[in-house]
């Protein structure tokens, strides 16, 4: 797979986090129905935003270097395969049930949504990826990143402390 269309991948999520380290905390903080972990500072949030983007670059930069290590590739698209299922849940599923934006919907739809599925599609047609793999690695993606959040957090609270 050409690493051009690998990088994109980088430019999607970053644009993506970049509009949820403007607006979500504040949103989180707001009274609402959907609560998906507890109330964090902005400085928490900000680094466990910074983590999951670092761990993003880390695993494409050693996917595009070691294409043929099967870990980095189904972490790779496990990672993207994860963001699109991160558009739908918690953001779309949010801003439905509070009637009100959820922070990271905008820049998932119009970047996350159709960059993820070129990139997919891209692995798919060319046999980088089956569709079981693609599917089983963005399962194991997600839970590794959904339970590192917390931890991020936690890590964050204790080390950013000015």
């Amino acid at each position: 797979m050409n690493s051009s269309i690998i990088i994109l991948f980088l430019f999607a999520f970053t644009i993506h986090n970049l509009e949820e380290a403007v607006w979500l905390t504040r949103q989180s903080s707001a009274a609402g129905k959907v609560k998906m972990h507890k109330a964090v500072t902005q400085d928490q949030f900000l680094f466990g935003l910074f983590w999951v983007t670092g761990f993003a670059y880390l695993i494409t930069a050693l996917y595009i270097i070691y294409p043929d290590v099967a870990v980095f590739k189904y972490a790779y698209f496990g990672y993207v395969g994860g963001m699109i299922f991160n558009i739908i849940f918690p953001h779309l599923i949010s801003t439905i049930i509070e009637r009100c934006y959820s922070p990271g919907l905008f820049t998932g739809l119009l970047v996350i949504v159709p960059i993820d599925s070129l990139i997919m599609k891209t692995g798919l047609a060319a046999n980088v990826i089956s569709v079981s793999e693609l599917i089983i690695s963005t399962i194991i993606a997600g839970v590794v990143i959904m339970a590192s959040i917390p931890f991020s957090f936690k890590a964050g609270k204790k080390l950013i402390t000015y």
